[in-house]
């Protein structure tokens, strides 16, 4: 291999890896000022994209997630990885929705291969905040009930005692 075209394949070979996921997009007729406009609102969902060639990017592919010999990629595709896969595709459906491209293409998940379907459903699931929020909420209930439970007895007796001066007429108890 020629020594430019191993630089750029351990460049996106180093892009590549510690990300978990790899969306595909076909990038066919978007403006160079999209394009742009695409890449600054992955960044700020803290994904980043690539135009890498199609050949180089399959063959690291195959090679770091033991991808299927008949796998490819075709037209004009750019790599989206890095950051919160769900963050990702939610931002990809709201630019395709407001500009119409580009397309998402498939994708990988860890070994997993992704069709279109897939990857456009990943958009629905509620994004990683709103799931640690109903953690959260999860492993507060318990602790709530115990305390509501543990506190009964006392809010029992309070309300006897308040019952109690009521049938007194609200005179103290004599001694």
């Amino acid at each position: 291999m020629r020594p430019e075209k191993e630089f750029l394949s351990n460049e996106i070979q180093d892009w590549l890896e510690g990300s978990a996921y790899v969306l595909f997009v076909d990038y066919t007729g978007l403006r160079a000022e999209e394009f742009r406009e695409l890449r600054q609102r992955l960044a700020a969902a803290g994904a980043r994209c690539r135009v890498a060639k199609n050949q180089a990017l399959t063959r690291i592919l195959r090679k770091g997630r033991q991808l299927p010999e008949e796998w490819t990629l075709k037209g004009q595709v750019a790599a989206i990885a890095h950051g919160d896969l769900i963050a990702a595709a939610k931002v990809l459906r709201n630019f395709t929705a407001e500009f119409t491209r580009p397309k998402l293409a498939g994708g990988l998940l860890d070994q997993a291969l992704l069709g279109t379907s897939e990857a456009i459903a990943l958009a629905d699931l509620p994004g990683r905040e709103e799931l640690l929020a109903k953690l959260l909420g999860l492993l507060q209930a318990p602790a709530s009930r115990l305390l509501c439970v543990l506190a009964e007895p006392s809010r029992a007796l309070a309300r006897a005692v308040a019952a109690h001066e009521t049938q007194l007429g609200g005179k103290p108890p004599e001694a």
